[in-house]
């Protein structure tokens, strides 16, 4: 590893919902997960698995469910533990906490954590 391991908070890009230009205040903002995707991913997956029961060959697994970021207020029906406040994760520390309390969700797996983590530190991939 190079050493060169950047833990300042990269800020916010354009919000998911809105399109608005990136967040300046971590206060205003948020990450969330839409449950009716992971629904969606969950249902994928039992098909898959009726499939292969059959004897078929089922086609490949489905993606990880992303997390969109952006003004709290453009996600208003998306709720701990779907959504995690901008403030509560606005430092290395504090989004490693946040990993290891959503570690506890049975659904925490099916979702992209690790790239919306990179959205905000670059943390590098080896």
């Amino acid at each position: 590893m190079s050493g060169d391991l950047d833990t300042t908070f990269g800020g916010w890009r354009a919000c998911d919902a809105c399109g608005e230009a990136g967040l300046r205040d971590p206060s205003e903002g948020a990450l969330s997960v839409a449950i009716d995707q992971l629904e969606e991913r969950r249902a994928e997956l039992r098909t898959q698995e009726e499939a292969e029961r059959g004897g078929e060959q089922a086609g490949p697994l489905p993606g990880l469910v992303p997390w969109d970021w952006g003004h709290r207020d453009c996600f208003p029906d998306r709720q701990p533990p779907y959504l995690i406040e901008g403030e509560r994760m606005d430092t290395l520390p504090e989004m490693m906490a946040r990993t290891l309390q959503l570690l506890d969700e049975d659904w925490f797996l099916e979702t992209a954590w690790e790239d919306a983590v990179r959205r905000f530190y670059s943390i590098p991939f080896e």
